[in-house]
Order: C-alpha cells, then sequence, then structure tokens
C-alpha cells in the first residue's frame, strides 16, 4: 500500500514526515515521477486549479495528497536546494518551507543503465521536503514532497512492488538523459507498471524508444518487464511541450483495465 511505502522511507526518523504520516488518515494517494532531476512542474499541472482551468475530456481523478519524486542525481557541481528557491519566474515562486532527511536507500546502479555509476553526493539520500507554491496563475498553497536520490528501475522492483504499492499518479517526462544527466534507458517499462502500481493518470511526452539500458532493465528486473502496451491508456488532456519539458507535448491518461 501507499502508506506502507512512505513509512519504510520515513525509516526510524520521529520528525515532520513522522508527523505527517501520523495525522493522515486512509492511504494517500502519491504521484510519483520517476527521473525528475530538479523540475517540480507537476507540483502545479496536478493542482485541481490547474485541471479547473484546463478541463480535460473526462473529469481528472482526485488529484495527489503526496509527491514522491526519485532520481539517482549524477551532477557532481549541482546547486539543487542549496538555498529554499527552487525555481522562479514573473508568474511563480516555489520554495522549500522545510527539509528533513530520512533513512538512506542505496540501490544498485548499475552501468549499463546510468552513466555515472558511482552517482553523487546525494545518491542513496532521501528527503522530506514541505513545498510552497506561490503562483499568480494558481494561487498558493503547500505540499509535501519526498525525494529519494536513487536509481528509477531498482526502487521501482525493490521498494515499490514487493508490498504492492499504489501511485495514482506516474509522470513520464523527459526521463532518463533530461538536463544532461545520466540514463539509458526511455522509461518504456514504466507502461508495464501502471496496472500493477493500480495507477489512475499516467502523465506522459510519449518519448519512449527503446536504448539498450531498457533492455538491461528486462534482463535485471523481469517483474518490470512486459508487453508495453500504449492500449491501456485513455487520453484526456495534452499540453504543449513548452509549457513543461521543451520535449514533445504532455498528455494525460486515464489506465483502462486490461
Amino acid at each position: 500500500m501507499s502508506k506502507e511505502l512512505l513509512i519504510n522511507l520515513n525509516g526510524n526518523k520521529k520528525g515532520l514526515f513522522h508527523k505527517w504520516l501520523n495525522n493522515f488518515d486512509g492511504d494517500p494517494r502519491i504521484a510519483w515521477y520517476p527521473s525528475s532531476g530538479t523540475d517540480f512542474r507537476d507540483l502545479m499541472y496536478l493542482h485541481s486549479e490547474f485541471a479547473k482551468q484546463n478541463p480535460a475530456s473526462q473529469p481528472d481523478p482526485q488529484e495527489p495528497d503526496i509527491f514522491l519524486h526519485t532520481d539517482y542525481f549524477p551532477w557532481k557541481r549541482s546547486k539543487f536546494l542549496d538555498t529554499p528557491e527552487i525555481y522562479r519566474d514573473d508568474r511563480t515562486r516555489i520554495t522549500v518551507k522545510a527539509i528533513e532527511e530520512l533513512d538512506r536507500c542505496d540501490l544498485t546502479l548499475d552501468d549499463q543503465l546510468v552513466d555515472s555509476p558511482k552517482g553523487s553526493v546525494a545518491t542513496g539520500r532521501v528527503i522530506f521536503l514541505e513545498v510552497e507554491v506561490s503562483s499568480t496563475v494558481l494561487g498558493n498553497y503547500s505540499y509535501p514532497v519526498v525525494y529519494a536520490f536513487v536509481d528509477n528501475a531498482s526502487f521501482c522492483a525493490k521498494k515499490m512492488l514487493p508490498i504492492n504499492a499504489r501511485c495514482s499518479h506516474i509522470v513520464h517526462v523527459r526521463f532518463g538523459g533530461g538536463l544532461g544527466g545520466g540514463g539509458k534507458s526511455t522509461g518504456v517499462w514504466l507502461l508495464n507498471v501502471l496496472q500493477k502500481l493500480h495507477c489512475d493518470v499516467f502523465i506522459t511526452d510519449s518519448k519512449y524508444g527503446h536504448g539498450h539500458g531498457d533492455e538491461r532493465i528486462n534482463e535485471l528486473y523481469p517483474e518490470l518487464s512486459g508487453s508495453e502496451d500504449e492500449g491501456q491508456l485513455e487520453q484526456i488532456r495534452e499540453i504543449a511541450g513548452e509549457r513543461w519539458s521543451e520535449h514533445g507535448d504532455v498528455s494525460w491518461n486515464l489506465i483502462k483495465s486490461v
């Protein structure tokens, strides 16, 4: 379940995230953004006010309660999270209001999957963030975010699927080598875990292809392999690529039972 996944990521800590988990009744809806890098646009595009202003062809499922970002983060000289401000433009400011380091999550970095198998000082760390969005378009609001600096495929295979974790939303945008960073997989394997993770909405730029890293993932993690069936997707919204990734138009898709 989704709460069990979050409890596992919290580990033995008794701080902010522990308090959030204790105060949340039920099973939280998790939006998972693998290969997110420094991008926090999902906090805007999965907000209910965005859905209201950009109606889909069918009603959007309920918005997430918490966001989960994963990326092994190979960048040695990154200043990411060195200051509270994550992003600013003339309409939007995203800032970290609180931060807490959780227990480590050290997973395999296979040199056939990533460009920098040694990772960086961030790799293996897990942090909890309280993130505030101030937008002239969407208003002012906050979300909790857990960021695990891990390999996406290994995390899914080793931490998510074994406990039947649930992710209401999964984001596949500029997956892998996005911002100059380091992956040899296109993330096409995510199509094979949408049903397994009980996903409601898949947000994707549809840039799949087949890198040799995708073949390696099938070898290492057969539980992530499958038919890569796009027929399970029913598109309900699309935005131009320049609004998010500069990597092709991004669509919202309901997951149909197969």
